[in-house]
């Protein structure tokens, strides 16, 4: 996924290629770990940064956890191409955090 100069549109085109199948969740081991919580699979964080993108939704400290708390192990894209959509999902999450929640991870390792 590249970004193009209008880096909102970009993440938005991306995630409409997902067509909410949810094989992802599964094998999302933060979603494993929480119990259960949507919001800690890579399912629900494509929906957060949707919500966000289009005014849904507010950007908070639970919403940036969600987002930064992804471990990039890339499970949900391996079975994301085994299923036949092969949507780039860790590469989404990414540019999402450096366009939604840029200051997030600076004030995590500074202790603010």
């Amino acid at each position: 996924m590249k970004l193009t100069p209008d880096p909102k549109q970009a993440l938005l085109t991306e995630l409409n290629k997902c067509r909410a199948c949810r094989f992802c969740v599964d094998v999302c081991p933060t979603y494993q770990v929480s119990g259960g919580l949507e919001a800690l699979s890579s399912f629900g964080r494509i929906q957060i940064i949707r919500h966000l993108l289009t005014g849904m939704l507010e950007l908070d400290d639970s919403l940036s956890y969600a987002l930064y708390s992804c471990l990039q192990c890339r499970r949900c894209e391996n079975t994301c191409k085994a299923k036949g959509q092969a949507l780039e999902i860790c590469e989404i999450i990414q540019q999402a955090r450096a366009y939604l929640a840029p200051d997030y991870a600076k004030e995590v390792t500074n202790g603010v």
